[in-house]
């Protein structure tokens, strides 16, 4: 904690300083946040042998790097309706919350819901829940490689270490599967509206949680990232380790028989 603390505080004097250091440290944090993805990526796919699904899983690794794109599209247009519409009207606070929750997790989480859904009809009938769990998930392992790769232009190490390390992107995916899977095999519509509303809660709150303007507020307030990040870790990590479980037990590897009749 101290060295993270250290190196937030002088990362731009080591940048004035010398920046072959610095660079050094951005891609030691800019490899070191692609571990998380790539694990998530490699475990989801040996759950299948079949190699079609193992092509698709590459294919949806690919379609979240490229997701950032579309993802960029929608905050555009919400960035253009805040500064049309919102900015000279609501309070600061106001147009920060609109801009961490809805430019930036609600463009995000839809875009990678989206794209994982794609995946899915694409497995049709073989579709299992781990699959559906594998596709949401995988589909945020992609964005994150990217969105790191974004972050550490910026030269923030602190950003790419936390964002990337915490594995944020892949436990709002792996959420977002597991829900989904499970309104898919109950029909329930509950579970799809976890599946969308969760991570674009946690996520906007996340990013919320980061704002100067809130900080302003109270010290007590840089507390509340780690507040959010420990609630992620809890739901993420009980939710992998009952997809661990029915991967080894094999209860999440039968297809879902339903999925034709809710997906269309």
């Amino acid at each position: 904690m101290f060295c993270f603390s250290y190196l937030y505080r002088n990362q731009w004097n080591i940048i004035r300083g010398g920046g072959f250091p610095y660079m050094g440290l951005i891609i030691l944090a800019l490899l070191a946040s692609f571990i998380p993805s790539l694990i998530f990526f490699f475990w989801f796919r040996s759950a299948n042998k079949d190699q079609d699904y193992r092509k698709e899983c590459t294919s949806t690794l690919f379609n979240g790097l490229y997701s950032v794109i579309p993802v960029c599209c929608m905050s555009a247009l919400f960035a253009l309706f805040k500064n049309l519409v919102l900015k000279d009207h609501v309070p600061v606070l106001v147009l920060e919350a609109f801009r961490t929750f809805v430019i930036a997790a609600v463009a995000e989480e839809l875009v990678k819901f989206w794209l994982g859904k794609k995946h899915i009809k694409a497995r049709g009938l073989l579709c299992s829940k781990i699959e559906v769990i594998a596709f949401m998930t995988i589909i945020a392992c992609g964005f994150n490689i990217t969105e790191s790769c974004v972050y550490a232009i910026g030269a923030n190490v602190i950003t790419v270490l936390v964002r990337g390390v915490c594995a944020l992107h892949e436990f709002y995916g792996l959420m977002m599967g597991f829900w989904y899977a499970k309104y898919i095999e109950t029909g329930e519509t509950k579970y799809k509206v976890f599946a969308i509303l969760i991570p674009i809660l946690l996520h906007g709150l996340y990013d919320f949680s980061l704002s100067k303007d809130l900080l302003a507020l109270s010290d007590n307030m840089a507390f509340l990232p780690f507040g959010v990040i420990l609630v992620t870790w809890i739901i993420g990590i009980r939710f992998l380790i009952k997809t661990v479980k029915g991967k080894k037990d094999g209860s999440f590897l039968f297809p879902l028989l339903n999925i034709e009749s809710i997906l269309g």
